[in-house]
């Protein structure tokens, strides 16, 4: 599984949606992502990839692809 898609399913197990999510799909206009529930991404993906994330590093991020561009800058992989 890559990057992209280890986020994805990190988001799916916090979100429980139905609809799709991609690369591309904004979490505050697509996803309805509440301050809440960013919050409980970014500790499911500190689960997933084992590193501590300041939520203050993730203020701007609008998209799932933003996050891969922000952990890969943080040297997480795609293995």
């Amino acid at each position: 599984m890559n990057l992209e898609e280890r986020i994805i399913s990190t988001i799916y197990g916090v979100l429980e949606k139905s609809s799709d999510i991609t690369p591309e799909s904004r979490l505050q206009e697509d996803l309805k992502v509440d301050s809440l529930d960013l919050l409980m991404i970014l500790s499911g993906l500190e689960d997933e990839f084992a590193i501590i994330i300041a939520e203050d590093d993730f203020l701007d991020v609008v998209t799932v692809n933003d996050i891969a561009v922000k952990l890969r800058a943080r040297g997480v992989s795609d293995s």
